[in-house]
């Protein structure tokens, strides 16, 4: 799994966003020091294709709501995040969702975290069958109230994909 963020976007976004605990984890610089960003110039990121991918992230995230029959308030009370940070990546593929957002996500619906990661964009993947899967996924989804049986099948399927992938 590589990481889509480089550490010079890393602090300005800590210096930036009063909501970033930056005293969590390591620091930068022992990120740095093992390798854990790209340099810039060598993160091959497709637009197009990330924002497929992504989409398919919001169709999953607002299904399983729908699933469970929750509003966004109420989903955002359960998972402890910000409603509007629901509804952005529910209705923007060009939204990147914090990683604390997607971890929170992960806790609530019981889907393992790491695929949630490359769906959201939060990480990029080289796996085609990941990528083909999860565009297939949002391809079969409407937006109706209550999800139909077609929905609800092809959700259970990529849920459980998405649980096979992480182990």
């Amino acid at each position: 799994m590589e990481m889509l963020i480089s550490p010079d976007w890393l602090r300005r976004k800590v210096e930036s966003d009063p909501d970033v605990d930056t005293d969590a984890g390591p620091s930068i610089k022992l990120l740095e020091a093992i390798g854990m960003f790209l340099p810039a110039e060598l993160i091959p990121v497709e637009e197009n294709k990330v924002v497929r991918v992504v989409e398919a992230f919001g169709v999953l995230a607002r299904q399983l709501r729908r699933q469970k029959q929750w509003t966004i308030e109420e989903l955002a009370k359960r998972a402890r995040v910000d409603a509007e940070d629901l509804r952005q990546i529910e209705r923007d593929p060009h939204y990147r969702p914090r990683p604390r957002v997607v971890h929170q996500l992960s806790a609530v619906y019981g889907v393992p975290e790491r695929p949630l990661m490359k769906l959201s964009g939060a990480t990029i993947t080289t796996d085609h069958d990941f990528e083909e899967k999860a565009m297939r996924f949002a391809a079969k989804s409407d937006d109706m109230s209550k999800l139909s049986r077609e929905e609800q099948q092809a959700l259970n399927e990529y849920v459980k994909y998405l649980i096979e992938k992480a182990t």
